[in-house]
């Protein structure tokens, strides 16, 4: 196995080796990068070659020249060596750092999680222009089908092994029952027994005779496979049940002599159980496929994505946005937004909708500021989009984005999101895929407005970024595990956070006038345009960009005081502290 990494500089005879150099981009100095992530199963070298993301690598910028090490592991092996890029192409050697690090196995695992995001990217944009697929067209199953690549044949054995382990062992049971029961008449008529006492005491037995089990043969071929891939390729499957299995080297003799395949024609239409006939299927399409391999008989196999931050963008869609609102992300200007959703207003006033742009970059980029000023962009189009609704009378259910008492806008939720390895998600050989493990980036940016005094102004507006646990996603979107559940709390805590952006950036004080309310705001709306909310339930949200200086803070509060004495009260209030 080999491991590469995406738009990483190779020697081009490395990749000319390979067989990849019609995926690569090649220097006038003979260097070369490929622009893909996936996997791609070389004929040249029989061998599977899996392009990671740049997610996976770490800049380390205080050598010279820079070293990019893979996994954020700065680990030294034996030879006081980094594990960067290059050390760790050709897995297979004992003296990979991978394997000085038992990290062989979790790189296997992420590899075809890898490859199974781009698959499912396929199935859901089949029209997608960013996807090379190349299968084995020379190999044709028993079924006719031949658009697996072994890689997926060998995941679908795997996949097997996990739904019916239970199955195994029923039919183990049922197969060994009687086995050793002891066979009187034929121990009788054979063996001779030793007399003491004139009793006779036989040293030997006889057990029943037992007819050849094809279920048996096809289950101890399946469990030998499953420990020849765990072997070779790395698959963390171990067989759980206690049968003499063949061993490796005798199925890797049986690829190569095209013996696998002859072996299950021979013990063909042997099964009833619709489960052992998809097993001989299984079995078969595997052996076909790396017999043809073996032989050179087959041409390269690949699933490559061009453009892997579209895949990631579909990732992080299935896991945040909501299908019903896919068509506001359609920009009259052509822009597109990647992520949006409807949820609880900050002001907890109604509902508001929440717009997100996925970002995949490798280790310690910043967002560029041409990003921060499309997603500026993003928000003021949607709002404009609601007004003009509005003006038509064509409201979406629960969603109000200006105050038509006060004049003033609600907030436009708007955020970064970005896939992001931490060290502890990679830890003692395994990979963290089961928390999300969400929280705000460092990098900070300058609100968006035209007055900086006036938080309900539609042109005030905050932008937010946060890390996601990469792993996570990815997971997620393989396994379909992106419930209702798993999505109302990534919503809440983007929810959550938001507002305490907004409470750091502002100071908000709620005012109940005490006199009649349209003459309050009569008399006080060109004053504070801009600076006053109405919520349904009658109070006003006041708010001013004191950068919380305490100071001013107590001082805007009594000013506010004194200056609405006999119309109204005036108290402090948080957004995160109110129920909403």
């Amino acid at each position: 196995m080999k491991i590469l990494f995406e738009r990483e500089v190779y020697d081009h005879t490395l990749l000319e080796e390979y067989g990849l150099t019609s995926y690569a981009h090649t220097d006038k100095d003979n260097k070369s990068i490929i622009p893909y992530v996936g996997y791609f199963y070389s004929s040249k070298i029989n061998d599977c070659i899996f392009i990671l993301p740049k997610v996976f690598i770490k800049v380390d910028d205080t050598c010279d020249p820079v070293r990019k090490i893979a996994f954020g592991k700065e680990f030294k092996d034996g030879n006081g060596d980094y594990l960067d890029i290059y050390s760790i192409i050709d897995v297979d050697p004992e003296n990979n750092p991978l394997k000085a690090h038992g990290l062989e196995r979790m790189v296997f695992e992420l590899s075809t999680w890898i490859y199974r995001a781009i698959d499912r990217f396929w199935i859901r944009h089949h029209d997608s222009d960013i996807i090379k697929r190349e299968t084995n067209q020379t190999v044709i199953s028993v079924n006719g089908e031949n658009n697996q690549t072994l890689l997926d044949t060998i995941l679908s054995l795997v996949k097997f092994h996990k739904n019916h382990s239970d199955l195994f062992t029923y039919i183990s049971i049922i197969n060994s029952t009687g086995y050793n029961k002891i066979h009187w008449p034929k121990t009788i008529n054979k063996v001779q027994p030793v007399i003491q006492g004139g009793k006779p005491y036989y040293m030997e037995f006889k057990n029943k005779n037992k007819a050849f089990n094809y279920d048996e043969e096809l289950i101890v071929l399946f469990y030998s496979v499953l420990q020849y891939l765990r072997k070779t390729y790395m698959f963390a499957v171990q067989p759980n049940i206690n049968y003499d299995l063949i061993r490796s080297s005798k199925i890797q003799s049986m690829i190569e002599n095209g013996r696998g395949t002859k072996l299950l024609r021979k013990i063909r239409r042997k099964y009833f159980k619709d489960e052992l006939v998809q097993l001989w299927k299984l079995l078969f399409a595997f052996f076909s496929k790396a017999e043809s391999i073996q032989s050179g008989k087959c041409s390269n196999e690949a699933l490559l994505a061009s453009t892997f931050d579209r895949v990631f963008e579909d990732m992080v869609d299935v896991l945040v946005s909501q299908d019903i609102f896919a068509d506001l992300k359609n920009n009259r200007d052509n822009k597109r937004i990647d992520h949006i959703y409807k949820g609880m207003s900050l002001l907890g006033d109604g509902e508001i909708f929440y717009i997100g742009d996925s970002k995949y970059y490798s280790d310690g980029h910043d967002i560029d500021p041409d990003s921060i000023y499309k997603q500026f962009t993003y928000a003021k189009n949607i709002i404009q989009h609601n007004i003009d609704l509005h003006n038509k009378k064509q409201d979406i259910d629960g969603i109000r984005y200006r105050d038509k008492e006060t004049d003033g806008y609600n907030f436009t939720p708007n955020f970064f999101i970005r896939g992001h390895i931490n060290l502890d998600d990679l830890k003692d050989g395994k990979a963290c895929y089961n928390e999300d493990k969400l929280k705000p980036h460092e990098q900070k940016f300058n609100a968006n407005y035209h007055f900086s005094d006036r938080p309900f102004d539609r042109d005030t507006l905050l932008l937010q970024s946060y890390n996601i646990n990469f792993l996570y996603v990815l997971a997620s979107y393989v396994n379909g595990t992106h419930t209702g559940e798993v999505q109302k709390r990534l919503h809440k805590l983007f929810r959550e956070d938001l507002i305490k952006k907004y409470d750091t950036e502002f100071d908000f004080y709620k005012v109940t006038p005490t006199i009649n309310r349209k003459e309050f705001l009569k008399r006080h709306f060109y004053e504070f345009r801009g600076q006053m909310y109405s919520l349904g339930n009658g109070d006003i949200i006041f708010g001013f960009n004191s950068k919380k200086d305490e100071a001013k803070y107590q001082a805007k509060l009594i000013s506010l005081q004194t200056k609405f004495s006999g119309e109204a009260t005036v108290s402090e209030y948080k957004l995160q502290d109110s129920k909403n």
